[in-house]
């Protein structure tokens, strides 16, 4: 059994906040931050490909075509939207 720290309440495997005081329990202090990281290489991966998107306006002939790469971009901002909503939802 898990035990509030401030108030000494006992607190439910499941039970992230006390029912008594209203604190965090000391698991639910712990974050990870691997979805954070996610998001991190989500928002690089959408940068990277919104410059391969505007080479691909200029120089056509040397990177893949512009509908694959503004399809892509269009793509990456919608799990770039909900990576972020994600990880400061969880924060």
């Amino acid at each position: 059994m898990t035990r509030c720290s401030t108030c000494n309440g006992i607190l439910r495997k499941g039970e992230k906040v006390c029912f008594t005081c209203g604190n965090g329990t000391p698991k639910s202090n712990h974050k990870s931050s691997a979805g954070k990281s996610f998001a991190g290489l989500i928002t690089l991966a959408f940068f990277a490909s919104l410059a391969l998107t505007g080479a691909s306006w200029f120089f056509s002939d040397r990177t893949p075509p512009f509908a694959a790469c503004l399809s892509c971009s269009v793509i990456l901002l919608f799990v770039k939207r909900s990576a972020d909503a994600t990880s400061e939802r969880k924060t």
